[in-house]
């Protein structure tokens, strides 16, 4: 039976278990961080569980190699979200790791020449020609996932064929036409589905040059290792070695071993081939700081490079995340070593980033895996080793970097759009980094960018033209001739673009800034600034809000270029009236609070341009159909008759590749969208938010028609004397509207009015809108927009005072047939009134009149709120124009004296 335990045995026993109770739980909580990382339902928790894993690390160094080997795992993940996180823990792990700084040996056994010379190999015998012709494609994947039988082996060809031709029918959806009693037989024949082996065992329908790109990578690194020590040479061939494992053909993900040696802390015995031992390794995966020998990411990072050439696009993604972040903090420490050489610590360092950098264009000039998110292409492998390129960039030397940069414009040169694409992506981080390289590196790489501006792929147009973006005013400054040339070819571009070309958004940006900057202003066009600012009229509805904003930010750019002495753009006469209409629509459909604030500078600035009587022709005729739309219900899509469209231009003989362009650009695809004031997108908001954007818009149009209003009704010398004053015809819109009952159209006509006398030197309103505003304010009316609900609300008042009657209780001296209820008589009536008749009435019947009342009482309430708000709103604004007339009552008399003498 059981034995008694000893009170010294019990006594041990607790003390164990106490001790060891924080080391259970801080695995506890680690394995909770871990599975934040993949199951967080916010990016803003598993972002937090990120930044805890970096506080494990700076609360316990040692654990370095454990939360690394852990994180590996979750940047392997299929899921976009867990890599995004994991590579967040791998930023704040590497945050709370010391530099890794080594002093080095004391003497080479090599002249560091010698080592600097090894760097360059990589560089010098790149060739993009032989990694096309010899690497197998990056793709999705190797598309194992996809096939419905596993194997084939232990069957004969002829059940084979039958198995084959059984699948096939299925996936082709002939199995059905089978039923059908149709014959099938005949679409293909056992020869179409016999695969023939060739001797080293890959098919013959796949090419048996394309190698992994591995074998490529650690043939050019075993011709760098030449001239190095030994030791060196051993580091080399185990990095070719790790190298070399790639995802066997079965798609089994779990042949690549996902762990890594640890650097530190290991107990080694390490002989050259040269003495005929081998070498003995016994790890223990902890760390300690204060012992290491190697730098602390060095097997964590020749994983991830292995990892870059994986068949699998979510593994390569993963891995390349991994090494952003660590080379942006570490990157300075990559490769040094205790037994470094001192006078070979930087040359070994450029040498491990230059071989990074090398297996990193391998991956651009290799992968070919795209997706398209809205209208945009999107290649999140070559995106994110060209950011991968960009960090590692910071830390290579002058030499290292035009090495890069070579091999990048190999890349430009290639028929593949793919490389093409992943070049100029390459050139786009390596421009924004090395700003203290520009000088040298524009003029080298502004030939291929341009090419890539002229390309047929508009995907890789786009990327030219996000690259010269960042370096916009280095271009204007430092190459002033090739200026103009790329401007004239953006121009020429906005013909190809439409709502859904992926390049609108990088095109538009760069023509922005580059118009902006001074120093291109005295740039000569090729053609009339007539004739190319219509281009951008389709861009101000696009839906990018950047687009747009660009846009904006063009034309008021194009108006700077005006006549020095009259301060004038005369070149905008002709296409005014167009310009005027865009730009007032644009400020009624806009959502963005940004966007409408520089659509009123552009305004402003367009007033102050235009010859005034030219102004006055080209704005008249549309006053009355832009205060309409500004009274426009907030549900009620405009009519399309009173908006101006603008639709792509394109030219026939340019012919251009658009992957995210399905449909014909000839074709307009917004011809049954419909547009609403305050912004199609508000329709999807709450009723407040809603209500805030269409009052918001309808106070932004009545401030561009209120400066309008101060421009036209200033003195014109050669103003024709029969033609009706400006005046004459805004006295006669507002006094229109004002003699309505509609809520809306007096609170449309009291903001611009208001705006009128706020934003101009000189307000000539007339005497007569004026008085009518003060009518207007001194009215009590029940309003338009509250005569469906007014009639409702009466016509139920009036069933429950029949219903009441019909009980014998007398009516009609406190509510006379004839007479129309007010909404305090009807209030009265759901209230005091029936309270007071309540005695008088049978408990059967109270009871169904009681129920009557509190619905009756609902709909008085809502249609007083409705009134209520509507008088609240006009009552405000009023107030807002009696103050400001209060202050120009007798300026107005004294100016409109002076009009009328100078007419």
């Amino acid at each position: 039976m059981g034995q008694s335990i000893s009170p010294k045995k019990r006594s041990f026993m607790s003390g164990f278990i106490r001790a060891n109770i924080p080391f259970v739980n801080h695995c506890n909580r680690l394995d909770r961080l871990f599975l934040l990382l993949d199951n967080g339902s916010t990016p803003l928790i598993r972002k937090s569980a990120a930044e805890q894993l970096g506080e494990v690390q700076k609360l316990h160094p040692y654990e370095l190699n454990n939360l690394l080997s852990k994180i590996h795992v979750y940047l392997r993940s299929s899921s976009w979200e867990t890599r995004i996180a994991a590579g967040q823990a791998v930023e704040a792990i590497g945050k709370n790791v010391p530099q890794w700084e080594p002093r080095g040996a004391p003497k080479s056994e090599v002249g560091s020449s010698a080592v600097q010379d090894a760097g360059k190999i990589l560089f010098s015998q790149f060739d993009v020609n032989k990694v096309l012709a010899f690497g197998a494609s990056l793709l999705g994947s190797e598309g194992v996932q996809y096939d419905s039988v596993q194997s084939f082996i232990g069957i004969d060809d002829k059940e084979h064929l039958a198995q084959q031709r059984q699948l096939l029918n299925k996936r082709l959806g002939l199995d059905i036409a089978g039923n059908l009693g149709l014959d099938s037989n005949n679409l293909f024949n056992d020869e179409d589905l016999h695969i023939e082996h060739s001797s080293n065992g890959q098919t013959s329908g796949q090419p048996i040059y394309n190698q992994p790109v591995a074998d490529l990578v650690k043939q050019q690194l075993m011709d760098v290792t030449r001239g190095l020590s030994a030791r060196e040479k051993n580091k080399a061939k185990r990095k070719a070695k790790h190298l070399a494992k790639q995802i066997s053909k079965d798609g089994n993900s779990e042949c690549v071993s996902q762990e890594f040696d640890p650097p530190a802390k290991k107990t080694k015995q390490e002989v050259s081939e040269e003495n005929g031992k081998n070498n003995v390794e016994t790890d223990d995966n902890t760390l300690n700081l204060d012992e290491m020998e190697e730098w602390p990411f060095e097997s964590f990072c020749e994983v991830l490079m292995n990892d870059l050439f994986n068949s699998s696009w979510e593994i390569r993604h993963g891995a390349a995340t991994g090494l952003r972040e660590i080379i942006k903090q570490h990157g300075r420490g990559a490769s040094k070593s205790c037994d470094t050489p001192a006078d070979q610590m930087a040359a070994v360092n450029q040498i491990w980033l230059s071989d990074l950098a090398l297996r990193l264009l391998c991956v651009l000039v290799l992968d070919r895996f795209g997706d398209f998110v809205s209208d945009e292409v999107v290649a999140p492998v070559r995106e994110t080793c060209a950011q991968d390129l960009g960090v590692l960039l910071k830390f290579l030397d002058v030499e290292g970097v035009n090495g890069v940069t070579s091999v990048l414009l190999q890349l430009l040169s290639q028929q593949q759009w793919e490389v093409r694409h992943g070049g100029l992506l390459g050139l786009k981080y390596l421009l924004a980094v090395r700003k203290d390289l520009r000088d040298v590196l524009l003029p080298t790489v502004l030939p291929g960018i341009f090419q890539g501006l002229q390309d047929s792929d508009d995907d890789v147009r786009a990327v030219a033209a996000a690259a010269l973006v960042p370096v916009s005013d280095k271009l204007v400054t430092l190459l002033p001739n090739q200026t103009p040339i790329i401007i004239n070819c953006l121009w020429e571009t906005l013909l190809d673009l439409d709502d859904l070309t992926a390049s609108t958004n990088s095109i538009m940006s760069l023509l922005s800034k580059l118009l902006s900057n001074p120093s291109s202003m005295s740039t000569t066009m090729s053609q009339s600034l007539t004739e190319l600012t219509p281009r951008l009229w389709p861009f101000l509805r696009h839906n990018i809000t950047s687009v747009r904003k660009a846009t904006l930010e063009t034309l008021y750019t194009l108006l700077n270029i005006f006549d020095p002495e009259t301060k004038k753009c005369f070149w905008i006469t002709s296409i005014l009236p167009d310009t005027l209409r865009h730009i007032y629509q644009r400020i009624l459909l806009e959502n963005n609070g940004i966007l409408i604030e520089l659509t009123y500078k552009v305004w402003t600035l367009l007033l102050e341009r235009s010859p005034l009587d030219y102004l006055i022709a080209a704005s008249m005729p549309w006053l009355g159909v832009w205060l309409c739309l500004l009274m426009q219900p907030s549900r009620t899509p405009f009519e399309p008759t009173y908006l101006i469209e603008a639709k792509h231009k394109v030219r026939d003989s340019i012919s251009t590749t658009k992957r995210s362009n399905i449909i014909d650009s000839s074709v307009d695809c917004n011809k049954d969208n419909r547009e609403y004031i305050g912004g199609i997108e508000s329709l999807n908001k709450s009723l407040q938010d809603r209500d805030y954007s269409v009052t918001r818009a309808r106070i932004s149009g009545a401030r561009l028609l209120g400066m309008l209003s101060g421009y036209i009704t200033q003195y014109v010398s050669n103003y024709p004397p029969e033609a009706e004053k400006p005046v004459d015809s805004l006295t006669k819109l507002f006094t229109f509207h004002l003699n309505t009952k509609s809520a809306l159209q007096r609170y449309v006509i009291g903001q611009v009015l208001y705006f009128w006398s706020l934003l101009s030197k000189d307000c000539l309103c007339s005497s007569e809108v004026k008085s009518k505003l003060l009518q207007c304010l001194n009215e009590a009316i029940y309003f338009d927009e509250i005569a469906l609900a007014f009639t409702r609300m009466q016509s139920d008042c009036r069933d429950f005072i029949a219903s009441i009657k019909q009980q014998g209780i007398e009516m009609d001296s406190l509510f006379p047939p004839t007479s129309i209820l007010s909404l305090d008589q009807a209030s009265q009536l759901t209230s005091t009134v029936f309270d007071n008749i309540k005695a008088q009435l049978k408990p059967r019947m109270l009871q169904t009149l009681d129920d009557r009342r509190q619905q009756l009482q609902i709909s008085v309430t809502q249609t007083t709120i409705e009134q209520q708000t509507y008088t609240i709103r006009f009552n405000l604004f009023m107030s807002f124009i009696s103050l400001a007339h209060i202050r120009l009552k007798e300026k107005i008399k004294d100016q409109r004296n002076i009009y009328q003498a100078a007419h």
